[in-house]
């Protein structure tokens, strides 16, 4: 008599917390965040996808096949404690032969750079970083992942791009993934 009782209140159980799942999985980033994205936000962002540092790679050098979001800009990427950043980015291939080399690359992405009028700086092997002001918002560009071919891991395949800020009208420059988060 028990076991009959207990397995509709198992499979009750689990219908109402996969239903649970369902629903937290489709709550809009807004509401986890607790902010609101607006339109001007989001066209900031859909524009910082659109600059040259993310969509100008270097000759031979193209777009990974399956990138993490389905559009490279996400406005306003938020976490649970209200700081939100918002941006784009995009993966690229690294290259499997010698050319173009890491060097190449980052030859590239700094004379892109300095050419639009970023800030560039080089915090370690591998890495380039940018900083300026658009509209009024900070806006920092990342470059990471370049492993030159001989130092490579097997799952090393890709480099990123990435354009931050740390929201509309923001003047906190974003140097790291780190502040990112802070």
């Amino acid at each position: 008599m028990q076991r009959r009782i207990w397995i509709p209140v198992v499979v009750l159980v689990a219908l109402v917390a996969g239903a649970a799942g369902a629903v937290y999985a489709r709550v809009p980033q807004w509401i986890v965040s607790g902010h609101a994205c607006s339109d001007a936000e989001a066209a900031f962002a859909a524009s910082l996808g659109r600059d040259p540092i993310l969509v100008q790679p270097p000759q031979g050098i193209s777009p990974i096949r399956q990138q993490p979001h389905e559009r490279s800009f996400q406005p306003c990427e938020g976490n649970a404690d209200n700081r939100y950043y918002g941006g784009a980015s995009l993966g690229f291939d690294l290259p499997k032969g010698a050319s173009p080399s890491v060097a190449e690359i980052e030859y590239h992405y700094r004379s892109l750079a300095t050419a639009h009028g970023w800030q560039v700086t080089r915090p370690a092997p591998g890495e380039l970083t940018g900083q300026k002001t658009i509209d009024g918002t900070a806006v920092v560009f990342h470059v990471l992942g370049l492993t030159p071919p001989g130092s490579r891991k097997p799952h090393e395949t890709a480099y990123w791009v990435e354009l931050r800020y740390a929201g509309l009208g923001s003047t906190r420059y974003l140097l790291t993934l780190e502040d990112t988060f802070r």
